[in-house]
């Protein structure tokens, strides 16, 4: 399979651009970013108790909405104060974290019978059948087990829920500013330095995952680019005509380097556990076909990544000023307007 080839394939992958997940077209920065990462920890906490059918998808959305809240914590980091992104931000991770094991069992279980289904018509009738079935075994014990932990559920919901109390109290207000001493401002200067971080960040983890092309690296580069992407959503009413077409190369660039982690956790996982797929032959073969899968990947990926990346931080961070310039100047609202944390 052709790098193009893998391109296309990834395409029925893209998820579509919510509104939802948006700036307004005229709405104030601290506002927006209130309510969607309200929005999100609504989503986040949800599911974890509508029965063991639903408990894999509520994990998987749970998990997604925190890297989405991440993402826009790390957007206006520096109005925030390091202090308080620092908490917000350890709170989320670890709370993804609790959970953590019960999607990577399912991701790692799907990729396998990706590979399957990829290279089945070149393979024997049956051949990874064995091994799909006993991920499949694996992924359900793991999920069950996850199920029955009497504090587990709880715990998520618990620490999203006091995060979403957290985040109801930040003050909106326009004058708030001048009072508390900190601040979202509805203003570029905002979010300029956490998007030429998010951006700059990207751009080094893609030059180090080829430098030193490590499953680590890749998932460091893979992580950036989520941020980015999450980040380019919630931006994209400042000039949609460009941005959404950013956001929309990110995500592709997202499924292929998550589905690139996915096979490289799986690859270490067989490394560990050999009788996952006990005989050795199809063993030997699966990992030649998964390492085949990898090159496709980061050879898509690339050509991506070059794509996305080929600025330097100091020029995208002016343009999107320039974009937030005609953004306000469109609406006739004041540059100076504030919104606090």
């Amino acid at each position: 399979m052709t790098a193009l080839a893998t391109y296309s394939r990834i395409e029925s992958g893209v998820s579509a651009i919510d509104q939802r997940h948006q700036l307004g077209t005229a709405e104030n920065l601290g506002v927006g970013i209130k309510r969607v990462t309200m929005d999100q920890l609504e989503l986040a906490a949800s599911g974890y108790f509508d029965g063991e059918d639903e408990f894999a998808l509520a994990v998987h959305q749970s998990r997604k909405a925190i890297k989405r809240i991440r993402a826009l914590l790390r957007l206006v980091r520096h109005e925030l104060t390091e202090r308080v992104f620092s908490y917000e931000d350890r709170t989320m991770r670890d709370t993804g974290r609790l959970v953590g094991e019960v999607r990577t069992a399912a991701a790692i279980t799907e990729a396998a019978i990706l590979v399957r289904d990829l290279y089945g018509e070149l393979l024997a009738e049956g051949t990874f059948e064995e091994l799909a079935a006993r991920l499949s075994h694996r992924r359900d014990l793991i999920e069950l087990r996850a199920l029955e932990d009497p504090n587990l559920a709880g715990q998520v919901v618990r620490n999203l829920e006091k995060a979403y109390h957290r985040y109801s109290t930040w003050p909106t207000d326009a004058d708030a500013r001048e009072v508390y001493g900190l601040g979202i401002r509805d203003s570029y200067d905002s979010i300029e330095s956490g998007l030429h971080s998010t951006y700059g960040r990207g751009r080094r983890e893609m030059v180090a995952a080829y430098t030193t092309p490590t499953g680590e690296n890749f998932h460091m580069w893979r992580k950036r680019a989520k941020y980015l992407r999450y980040q380019m959503e919630f931006l994209a009413p400042v000039w949609p005509e460009v941005v959404l077409g950013m956001t929309m190369t990110l995500d592709r660039l997202g499924l292929i380097l998550g589905e690139d982690h996915d096979l490289a956790e799986l690859l270490s996982l067989l490394h560990d556990r050999p009788d996952l797929c006990p005989n050795p032959r199809e063993r030997s073969l699966f990992s030649a076909l998964v390492t085949q899968r990898r090159t496709e990947l980061q050879i898509a990926a690339e050509i991506l990544g070059r794509r996305i990346y080929a600025e330097q931080p100091s020029s995208l961070e002016h343009r999107f000023g320039e974009y937030w310039e005609s953004r306000k100047m469109a609406l006739g609202a004041s540059l100076d307007t504030v919104t606090v944390y």
